[in-house]
């Protein structure tokens, strides 16, 4: 024997030696044919795996002629009773899976076919995983395969349809086009019309499974079988309407609402509708197509247990554009409240301040201007009404106190760094005006500049003076953001950077302004056609393009919150 204890014969089935089985004495050799490996697999298990049928072939007729001697008296020994031909063929390995199982898993249909003409009640036995050869078949996209076993009904067998998980073959089925078109999927029904009402390990018939995956022949197939299945709910009271909606199917929606008008009334544990579940999958499609559809216009301001509508969902789970859909809608109440007394409006309020965001946003204007005074209530209860704390907080109460202090520190930190952030801007403000009104080198008679007439002063005026307006827009940025279609054009700390920036370009330059011999080369080299140096071409062009940088940042940053607006996933307090 070999390390994975395999014998002659499981050797010479891995390799498909049909020649050497053929030359095998059955008899003199005959416990070959019974022994197992490690994995306690038969040689028929191995040649079931490669999918060599002659070999098979050749191990079903040993068994029926072991059979026929054991009739005639022949043996001395062996099973009786004419068991030895079925316990060949359904002996099972670790995994308990029979050779009809390999046959299967690999797609081997020529050795279904023999496992199965000769022991058709192979297809009722399931391995280790609860599975049958009929689910490892639909599993395995096998529609041929599939097809053969449910023809054991023919021969009054019942074939196992179990699966893993509760699951059942149908299960499966109805998730597979290309059953669905081979016809497999109604064969089943036809075949076992109960198997339509089972349910998996989380209550899902399958019509939940058909409606998740959206395949409309395969809920037309089941509703024409048993349209109460409409009406079966899952363990979260979850119906395939429900399921439906959560995927974005509004086909398979528009079928079950067909067959059963009143499926749409269903509520699952929470009791919440299938516009609650649409807008939960972020399914915009879906909430569109129930506001266009008059039989489901009952289910816009439906409230679940907790009082919350559609609207508030929206909200809560921060589904921005679905909160534009509904708010575009005249009959949605925005004005709703929850059982604990909130509005929309409250709560994406509530989730802006917590979150440390910025309120101003287009959603605010969707919602609606006005507060609920259930909001204004609470607030003003839990501000001005707090009880004493005891001296023995519950562990409740002491992560309540530990997150109002971080809170309360990150807040500090904050104030400290705009204070910062102040003195460093006023400071910059302070100098490019002093050196505004005091420029380098002094006045003439007239009053105007020494240096007015110099490349250098120029350059140092232009960027003085911009130095100067970015301080104040820093300054007045801390307090009242600057925006353009609610879009900040600067964070202060970007104006910060470029007005230290544009404070040394200005430094640079009425230092040179101000050097007699730098003055002295430049005349030497003015061009007599111009009157101007070469070098403050050269300055123009750089100046200017410092300016066009700062520009392209402006706008760049401009473009990049403009599109983290426009995003689906966006969070409402960033808009």
């Amino acid at each position: 024997k070999t390390p994975k204890d395999n014998n002659i014969l499981h050797i010479s089935a891995e390799f498909k030696k049909i020649d050497f089985f053929k030359n095998v004495d059955g008899d003199q050799f005959d416990q070959l044919f019974w022994a197992t490996n490690k994995k306690d697999d038969t040689p028929l298990h191995v040649a079931s795996r490669v999918g060599c049928h002659e070999i098979v072939k050749l191990l079903i007729q040993h068994a029926k002629k072991k059979l026929h001697r054991m009739e005639r008296g022949d043996e001395e020994s062996g099973p009786a009773d004419g068991e030895y031909h079925n316990k060949l063929l359904r002996v099972t390995n670790s995994d308990n899976d029979t050779a009809l199982h390999l046959a299967v898993r690999y797609n081997h249909e020529e050795v279904v076919i023999l496992l199965m003409e000769a022991d058709p009640q192979l297809c009722c036995i399931t391995n280790k995983a609860e599975e049958s050869p009929l689910f490892l078949a639909v599993r395995k996209r096998s529609p041929s395969i599939a097809d053969y076993i449910l023809q054991a009904y023919d021969s009054d067998i019942s074939p196992s349809f179990q699966g893993t998980n509760g699951l059942t073959a149908l299960h499966v089925a109805v998730t597979q086009e290309k059953l669905i078109d081979k016809g497999v999927v109604k064969m089943m029904m036809s075949k076992n019309h109960d198997i339509i009402r089972e349910v998996d390990a989380i209550g899902w018939t399958p019509l939940h499974y058909a409606a998740f995956t959206g395949h409309v022949e395969a809920t037309q197939l089941l509703l024409n079988c048993d349209s109460s299945t409409c009406y079966m709910l899952d363990e979260s009271k979850m119906s395939a309407l429900h399921v439906a909606a959560y995927a974005g199917h509004t086909k398979v929606m528009a079928e079950l609402i067909r067959c059963r008008p009143d499926a749409c009334d269903l509520l699952n544990s929470k009791g919440q509708t299938a516009l609650h579940a649409a807008v939960l999958g972020g399914q915009r499609g879906v909430v569109k197509y129930i506001l266009r559809t008059p039989k489901l216009a009952g289910l816009i301001n439906e409230a679940d247990k907790d009082g919350n509508t559609p609207l508030h969902m929206a909200v809560i789970y921060k589904k921005i554009e679905i909160i534009d859909i509904l708010t575009s809608d005249p009959r949605v109440d925005r004005t709703a409240i929850n059982k604990k007394l909130s509005k929309a409006i409250d709560i994406f309020l509530g989730q802006c301040i917590e979150q440390q965001g910025t309120i101003d946003s287009p959603v605010l204007h969707q919602l609606g201007s006005c507060v609920g005074g259930p909001f204004f209530q609470q607030k003003i209860s839990n501000d001005f009404n707090k009880p004493e704390t005891s001296e023995k907080d519950t562990p409740g109460t002491s992560a309540i106190e530990h997150k109002r202090q971080s809170l309360q520190s990150t807040s500090n930190q904050a104030l400290k760094r705009l204070d910062t952030k102040l003195v460093v801007t006023t400071l910059i403000a302070t100098v490019t005006f002093a050196a505004a009104v005091t420029p380098p080198g002094g006045f003439k008679s007239d009053g105007k500049s020494v240096l007015s007439e110099d490349t250098f002063f120029k350059v140092f005026q232009l960027f003085n003076q911009v130095t100067f307006m970015l301080a104040i827009i820093a300054i007045y940025n801390e307090s009242n953001p600057i925006r353009i279609s609610s879009i900040e054009i600067a964070t202060p700390e970007s104006l910060i950077r470029y007005s230290i920036g544009g404070l040394l370009v200005a430094f640079f330059s009425a230092t040179m302004a101000v050097m007699p011999e730098r003055r002295r080369m430049l005349s030497l080299r003015t061009k007599p056609f111009t009157g101007q140096p070469p070098f403050d071409v050269v300055l123009n062009v750089i100046g200017g393009f410092a300016v066009a940088l700062v520009s392209m940042h402006v706008i760049w940053t401009m473009h990049r919150k403009l599109r983290r607006n426009n995003r689906p996933g966006c969070q409402p307090c960033n808009l």
